[in-house]
This record gives C-alpha cells, sequence and structure tokens, in this order.
C-alpha cells in the first residue's frame, strides 16, 4: 500500500505511543529523536502525561512521515490517557498543520496490541480502524462508511487540483487492509471502494458525470521497497461525458497487475472490456519522475465497428469539428508506443463497411489488412466488393499501396464504373515543412449516358461521358486543378479551368471554376430533358463559378448557338418552355397567335446569359428590343422571334420553373 488517508496519520501517531512499555503511575515528560510503527515514522517525539494510570496527556512531533508524505507540528490531546496495561486516549483531539482539531480515541489491550481506533472528521464522517499490532500476522483495517467523496478528496493533499476543481460529489464506503507489516517482512494491502450515486462537472461543462457507480479493488504486496499487486475497477451504472464522448456504464470493467518501483510503474495483463463493443489487452510502463510513458502496447481483436463508432469515434470527432463517419464490420487492432509516441500499428477490417453519414459516397465488403510503422515504409492493402458515389455504383476493386512516416501512395488501379472503368493513374500525399500536400490524377472511361443517367434518377440520356483530369493538388484544404478539366457529353465537351475545391469533407464545402462548353448536341441534350425538340450545338461560358455547399451562390453564364453550318429547328413546345421560364403569359400569346399552327420553326441564333449573384439572377439575351431582350432570333418561314422582359429572376424560383417544364427535377451539382 503506496499511501494511508490523511486523516489516519495523526491517529497512527497516537497508536505507536500507546504501545510503550508502562513507566508508573507517575506524572512523566518523555522525549525520542525517532520512532517507527507500521507505515509511520514520527521525529521529534514529545510526550506528557499528568499520570500513567489516567488523567490529561499531551503528545507532539515535530514531522510525521507516512508512506512518503510528510506532516508538520502533529498534536493529540487526550483528557484521559493510560499507558498501563490497556492503553487508550479518550475524549482526544487530534491537529496537525493544516488539519483538524479532529475528535480521536484509540485503545489497544493483551499480548497481541489489539486496536480499536476512531477519527471523526466531520459530523458524517467517521473513519475506525481496528486490527493487532503485534502476534504472528499483525494487521489493520480502516473503515469508512458512506463517506462524504468531496470530503475525503479534501483530505488528500497529494491529489492534482484539477481533480478539486471538477467539484465532486457522492457516497463511498471506504475499506483498506493492512497485513504482515513490520521489520523484514512483506506487508500486504488490500483495499475495496465502492462509489455511489457520484457526480462531477468541470466548469465549461465538457467533461460531466452522474449517477456513477463504480466498485474498486486493489490487492498489493510490498518486497522490499517496491509494491507489486492487482487493480480491478467495475463501472456498474452511471452516465459520463468526456470532450463529447457519451457513455453509459454496465458492463464496462478494467483490471490489470502492476508493479511499482522507485521510480517506474508497470502496469502487465491489463484488460479493458467496453460493453457491446469488445476487450482490449493492454501492457504499459511509465516513469514517475518525471512522469513519462516509456512503452505501451494495446491489442484488440474482433471489435465492433459499429458500437466503436457509435460509442467513441463519432462523438470524438464531432467534439472536434471533424467529420463524422458510418462504420461496421469486424476490426482487430495492434498498437506499440515508446517515448516518442506511436511507434507501430495494425488494423485488419473483416467485412467492413465505410461511409459519409449524409449518404455521399460507401465502401461496402472491405477486407483489409492495415500495418504502420513510424521508422519504416509499409504496404497496406484492401479488397473492396463494391463503392458507391453518390448513386453512382462502382464495381469490386483491390488497393494497394506504400505508407511511410511523411508519405503516402497508391499504386495506379482500374476501378469498374457501370460499363466503364475509373482509371486512377496517381494519388500521392507527402508530408512537407509540416503539412500535408497531395496530387491526383485519373480519367474516366466513356461511361453509358443511358446507364448513368438511370443510376443518377435523371431522365434517359444518350451518348456517353468520359473525363480527363491531369493533375489535381491538395494544399492546406484545398482542392485544386492544375490545367484543364475535359468532359466529353453530348457529342461535344465542358472544360472546366481554375477548379478549386475548398474543405470538400467539411459541412459547407465550396467550390470555384471556370467553365467552356463547346458544340454541344441540342437535340440529344434537349431530347434527354424533355424540354421540346431543338436541333442546332450550343457553346457556353461559366465566370466565376462559385458553390456553396454544392448550391450555387455566384457565376456569369453566356450561352449562344455554334458557329457552322448545320440544321437549326426548335419546337413549338420547346418555344413555350422557354418562354415559360420568363414567367406566364408568353406561351399564351403564341398559342392565340397564328403561329399556334405551326410544329416548328426556324432559328437563326439563339442566347442567354445570366449573372447569379446570391438568389437574384440578372438574365440578358442576344440584344436589346425595346424593353426586353431577344432570346431565340428567328429565321426562314414563318420568322419568331422570342423576346424577354423580365432581367431580374429569383433564382430557386427559376430553378422551379425549370422542373415544370422539363417535368424533371433538375440537380444543380
Amino acid at each position: 500500500m503506496s499511501s494511508l488517508p490523511d486523516c489516519l496519520r495523526g491517529a497512527f501517531l497516537a497508536l505507536t505511543l500507546a504501545t510503550m512499555p508502562a513507566l508508573a503511575d507517575m506524572a512523566f515528560e518523555l522525549r525520542f529523536d525517532r520512532l517507527s510503527v507500521a507505515a509511520v515514522t514520527l521525529e521529534d517525539v514529545r510526550v506528557e502525561a499528568a499520570r500513567l494510570g489516567g488523567g490529561q496527556a499531551r503528545i507532539r512531533a515535530s514531522r510525521v512521515h507516512v508512506a512518503g508524505h510528510t506532516f508538520q507540528q502533529v498534536q493529540i490531546d487526550c483528557a484521559d490517557f493510560s499507558a498501563l496495561a490497556q492503553r487508550r486516549c479518550r475524549g482526544g483531539v487530534l491537529r496537525a498543520r493544516g488539519y483538524g482539531p479532529w475528535p480521536v480515541e484509540f485503545e489497544t489491550s493483551g499480548r497481541q496490541r489489539r486496536v480499536d481506533a476512531r477519527l471523526q472528521v466531520a459530523r458524517d464522517l467517521r473513519i475506525d480502524v481496528s486490527g493487532a499490532l503485534g502476534g504472528t500476522h499483525p494487521h489493520l483495517t480502516l473503515t469508512a462508511k458512506s463517506a462524504d467523496l468531496a470530503r475525503l478528496i479534501a483530505l488528500q493533499p497529494a491529489l492534482p487540483s484539477p481533480l478539486k476543481d471538477y467539484s465532486p460529489e457522492g457516497r463511498v464506503d471506504v475499506e483498506v487492509m493492512l497485513k504482515d507489516f513490520g521489520a523484514e517482512r512483506s506487508p500486504r494491502a488490500e483495499a475495496r471502494l465502492q462509489l455511489a450515486d457520484a457526480r462531477f462537472a468541470s466548469a465549461d461543462g465538457l467533461r460531466a458525470a452522474d449517477g456513477m457507480s463504480l466498485a474498486i479493488a486493489i490487492d498489493a504486496q510490498r518486497t522490499g521497497e517496491d509494491w507489486s499487486g492487482r487493480a480491478v475497477v467495475d463501472w456498474q451504472a452511471g452516465e459520463l461525458l468526456w470532450d463529447g464522448i457519451y457513455l453509459q456504464g454496465g458492463g464496462t470493467a478494467m483490471a490489470g497487475d502492476f508493479a511499482l518501483a522507485a521510480r517506474e510503474v508497470e502496469w502487465r495483463a491489463g484488460r479493458l472490456d467496453l460493453a457491446g463493443v469488445g476487450r482490449l489487452n493492454l501492457e504499459a510502463s511509465f516513469t514517475t519522475v518525471p512522469a513519462a510513458m516509456i512503452r505501451a502496447r494495446l491489442e484488440g481483436r474482433a471489435f465492433d465497428l459499429a458500437a466503436l463508432n457509435e460509442r467513441f469515434i463519432a462523438p470524438l470527432f464531432a467534439a472536434r469539428g471533424w467529420p463524422t463517419f458510418v462504420l461496421s464490420g469486424r476490426a482487430d487492432l495492434v498498437a506499440d508506443f515508446d517515448t516518442q509516441g506511436l511507434a507501430a500499428a495494425a488494423l485488419r477490417l473483416t467485412d467492413g463497411a465505410v461511409g459519409d453519414t449524409v449518404g455521399r459516397w460507401s465502401f461496402d465488403g472491405v477486407d483489409a489488412e492495415l500495418p504502420w510503422q513510424r521508422e519504416a515504409p509499409t504496404a497496406p492493402r484492401a479488397a473492396i466488393r463494391s463503392a458507391r458515389f453518390g448513386q453512382v455504383p462502382f464495381g469490386a476493386f483491390g488497393l494497394r499501396a506504400s505508407v511511410g512516416r511523411e508519405h503516402v501512395s497508391l499504386e495506379p488501379v482500374r476501378i469498374p464504373v457501370l460499363d466503364a472503368g475509373l482509371r486512377l493513374n496517381l494519388l500521392d500525399f507527402r508530408k512537407s515543412d509540416g503539412r500535408w500536400r497531395g496530387d491526383l490524377s485519373f480519367d474516366l472511361e466513356p461511361v453509358s449516358m443511358p446507364e448513368l443517367s438511370e443510376a443518377l434518377g435523371l431522365p434517359r440520356m444518350t451518348g456517353s461521358l468520359g473525363a480527363s483530369v491531369p493533375h489535381v493538388s491538395w494544399r492546406d484544404g484545398v482542392l485544386a486543378l492544375d490545367g484543364q478539366m475535359l468532359i466529353r457529353v453530348f457529342d461535344g465537351y465542358v472544360a472546366a479551368t481554375g477548379l478549386r475545391v475548398i474543405e470538400p469533407l467539411g459541412t459547407t464545402p465550396r467550390v470555384l471554376a471556370d467553365l467552356e462548353m463547346r458544340y454541344i448536341d441540342l437535340e440529344a441534350l434537349t431530347d434527354t430533358v424533355r424540354f421540346g425538340r431543338v436541333t442546332g450545338r450550343l457553346d457556353g461560358d461559366v465566370r466565376g463559378l462559385e458553390l456553396l455547399g454544392w448550391r450555387p451562390v455566384a457565376f456569369d453564364a453566356h450561352i449562344r448557338s455554334s458557329a457552322g453550318d448545320y440544321p437549326r429547328v426548335i419546337s413549338q413546345r420547346a418555344v413555350q418552355n422557354i418562354t415559360a421560364l420568363g414567367g406566364p403569359g408568353a406561351a399564351a400569346a403564341i398559342q392565340r397567335s397564328f403561329l399556334g399552327f405551326f410544329e416548328r420553326f426556324g432559328y437563326r441564333r439563339i442566347g442567354l446569359s445570366c449573372v447569379l449573384r446570391g438568389d437574384l439572377c440578372e438574365m440578358d439575351g442576344l440584344a436589346r428590343k425595346g424593353s426586353g431582350f431577344v432570346l431565340i432570333e428567328g429565321g426562314g418561314v414563318p420568322a419568331l422571334n422570342v423576346v424577354g422582359y423580365n432581367r431580374r429572376v429569383d433564382w430557386p424560383e427559376l430553378m422551379a420553373r425549370l422542373a415544370r417544364v422539363t417535368d424533371a427535377k433538375p440537380v444543380v451539382k
């Protein structure tokens, strides 16, 4: 036992003096340079008694040492003191510098010097000591029933002040037994604590507990100057909030063997049972001066990832503002630590699954071996049965990587997607100047648009979609495209330049880019969105595109007919839908005129522009016409010009109108 409660130290002083041989029934004064008994040593001791057979007495010591703690100016005043056959102190008062006054009584008797002592620290806190100081097996037992936890902690000056700052409350039953103490012996100590209805809270409210029920058992034995033993902690009930992690007691217990030397503490064969999650085995050793870890090893087998994530990982990430994930499957974990921190780790996943909480992406059927070493590169690998990004499914694929202390790189891989494949040419992360930087390059093989549109829940599209991304960099939380990303769609292409995605995994990612569309087949496009048939080609430019949380908040867009010689025909339905975007009335005017007899019209040019700021779109067309602007310039017979008059359009309302005229919900991403 490395320490005894402070409130007992004065009592042990009195017990020590009470064991002195009786001298005579007379007043006397004694002085000793040093006295020792059990785990107590007294220095500069002075005893004054009116008579040894009963009467007043005062016992003083300049210093009292108990298990490494020193107390100054310890004093016991006894109203009725005896040092004869029955040694006793009745009506006593114990004081020390910073402690007391506390009522105390004790008595010893018999050849084995049986002890019975009572120390009243407070009205609701009484400590009893009983046992035998002599004989073959000397022993002492300390008990305190339903003691006030806050009062007990206040008695311990060795405890760190932050613990006291948490304002702990509750009741605790304490039983401490010291056995076989004395010279040339190996004493044993046993402690049992039962905490009931305990609670605490930090000033900021981020760490708190309520209704805690905790059982602690410690058995230890001293050999020479060292102690060794076993400790068991059983969290039986209650709630705990610690930096965003919320836990409930019941089924959570920790046990292990320990060894205490002068400057080192070792924890052996430790285990931590987490209810519903699994068991974590642990071993560790620490220095005491200064307090530091020497080594540690954690090992867990067949952890339930869903339960582990729900109880620990997700709350911890959320409390720190990190993105959270959905996890399931089983995991084995081994981690080794040294004086510099994590030295090596290995994680094995079996039939795992991971995805973000809003369903944007997921990986399923994951079997992986993920080793890591601080001083040497490792080669993690994984086999993934299926994946999903948005509504687009990906087939089975395998991943192989090289991981070092300051670099992570993935081998090139082809990932099946629908009837094509995504070729990942480069994925490399390196640490430079204390920051991680990444580089990415990939190509998307032409994907069937009918299959892709079906997967996305969009109207059926024709043709194919392909893309080439020569290089994307990751710097300080920003994904940036170097050069041009080319997407082939509707027999034309869309090129993106200056593309940047800021905090892509955050709650409100921000996207910046410029887009260039060239030679888009209008017939394929309008047939896809059921807009009404339009033949021809379309060019477009979108400058200063900005998305916040994947929704557009700013851009300067211009759409116009492509140059060249090709058929240019627009159906009446397409005309009606274009005019309907500007508000009710224009389409009805067409139907009331003689133009309502025609199903198709020729046109010379189409042009539309929108400057978006916030939720307001400033619209324009090919040219001004009166108070309006020309959207379609007619050509052929009959000639039809479509003019818009509403220049300021609410963007959400414009999207709602587009959804109505296409009989589909547009997805702006």
